[in-house]
């Protein structure tokens, strides 16, 4: 018999989008109805982008291993030497084809762009108001587009470290269908989601946090025209964002990041507490109550000053190791999270790095020094235009640390991964430096992918 291919065995998921409780406007889908019922009317359709967000929330991609991955395979955290042993290959970088959460993260991420892909292909069929349904369809051309970007970015080379227009990205999957599809290129793969992001703004209204809206499709576009290297747009898209009056930076990070809500947050996935994975909520791995194999390195802390609110994150333990708080609890569940996608800080620092970038180095500082004002983190001053570039990735790992984006800060500007504390018998034995020129810095294609599709071809340097 022959078997589905590319991660299609989760078709039935995708096509009967699974919804949770507090999602939208509490509309359950009806698991019993046929695919074409399911999608043949407003009701369907709304319990559909449920199922998207939902799929968002698997534990293989924000619902925990996406983002920890970005943390543990870089330079601000460490695996402790007793552990659980997870994210032991991450952090070693031991992965193979078929070793690693890699294909957790594939398969769960074109599982939700099934999903996608069954609303946008659906909504302009259903008979209800032009609004509602436009409503849905922009909102599921965000999820296709941070589904394709969260894929490219970590089984591709980054866009400004590779020949974009022919080295391969990803499968770009548009329908859902049993297929076999090859690999476009990475410029054709950030097209598709610039293109997706582009036309999802003019669909939407601003709805809730807990929604995409047309200023996440703007955030989550300044992300990507920043990792494509096109500074100008980046800094066009995340001025636009900061010059919304929807959003304001907090003056309690602490408590920001202790509840969902805050008034910093462009796009948040909304987790219940009756969504609660118990040991598997994404901060029981940094948990010493929970997991607590992820411990906070040197390498982050020595870049605190004292009075710095975000320092107030990171702790001692009784053991004499320090921990981070950042997802400590929610609704005073140990470990339970909302994760903040896209919120008004990056904002401010995507557009410090996209005007640095064009020796606009006065308006960066000036940018950094907006978000350090509301932390009580002293003012910049008297920094050189050759340190302007290094000061706003120093203020990255300040300000974003533990949320997914240190692996790919470093892939994106071509550094090498660093580790100065490193094998001191507090961690578990790993490489202390990883150059970016190493294979190793981007996925291997998940062997089961490579065995079930003819037209799959795998990353440099993996076995065959």
């Amino acid at each position: 018999m022959k078997q589905f291919k590319f991660a299609y065995i989760l078709f039935t998921l995708a096509l009967v989008s699974l919804s949770c409780e507090d999602k939208l406007d509490q509309i359950q889908p009806q698991q019993s109805l046929s695919d074409v019922e399911a999608l043949s009317d407003l009701t369907g359709l709304t319990a559909a982008i449920n199922g998207a967000y939902d799929g968002l929330q698997n534990l293989s991609h924000y619902g925990r291993n996406f983002q920890v991955n970005a943390e543990i395979e870089a330079n601000l955290v460490y695996l402790s030497i007793s552990n659980s042993n997870r994210f032991v290959q991450e952090y070693t970088y031991q992965w193979t084809a078929d070793l690693g959460t890699q294909t957790g993260i594939w398969n769960a991420i074109y599982a939700t762009i099934l999903r996608a892909n069954n609303i946008i292909n659906s909504a302009d069929n259903i008979d209800a108001a032009t609004a509602d349904k436009n409503q849905l369809k922009g909102e599921a051309l965000c999820v296709r587009a941070l589904c394709h970007f969260d894929l490219v970015r970590s089984f591709a080379k980054p866009y400004t470290q590779s020949n974009p227009t022919s080295d391969l990205g990803v499968p770009i999957i548009l329908e859902s269908k049993i297929d076999e599809p090859a690999r476009n290129t990475i410029a054709q793969v950030y097209d598709q989601v610039i293109a997706d992001l582009t036309t999802a703004k003019g669909l939407m209204a601003d709805k809730s946090i807990y929604r995409f809206s047309p200023n996440a499709a703007e955030a989550l576009l300044a992300r990507v025209y920043l990792y494509k290297g096109d500074f100008a747009k980046a800094e066009a898209s995340a001025s636009a964002v900061i010059s919304a009056t929807k959003y304001s930076l907090t003056s309690d990070i602490v408590k920001a990041f202790a509840a969902p809500g805050s008034s910093e947050e462009i796009f948040t996935l909304k987790v219940t507490a009756a969504e609660n994975r118990g040991a598997d909520n994404l901060g029981q791995i940094y948990n010493p109550q929970g997991y607590g194999d992820i411990r906070v390195s040197n390498d982050l802390i020595s870049l605190y000053e004292d009075a710095d609110q975000r320092k107030a994150f990171i702790y001692k333990h009784t053991n004499n190791q320090f921990y981070q708080s950042k997802y400590a609890a929610q609704d005073a569940i140990p470990g339970l999270h909302s994760p903040k996608i896209l919120r008004l800080a990056e904002m401010y620092l995507i557009r410090a790095e996209a005007r640095a970038r064009q020796n606009k180095f006065a308006d960066a500082i000036a940018d950094l020094n907006t978000i350090r004002a509301k932390r009580a983190a002293s003012a910049l001053s008297g920094i050189a235009d050759a340190n302007v570039l290094k000061t706003v990735w120093d203020e990255r790992k300040r300000e974003l640390s533990f949320e997914g984006h240190t692996k790919f800060d470093l892939n994106r500007n071509g550094l090498d991964m660093v580790r100065t504390q490193c094998n001191t018998g507090l961690e578990l034995d790993a490489p202390c430096t990883v150059a970016i020129s190493s294979h190793l810095r981007v996925y291997p294609i998940p062997q089961r992918e490579i065995d079930v599709n003819q037209n799959m071809v795998q990353n440099p340097g993996y076995a065959k």
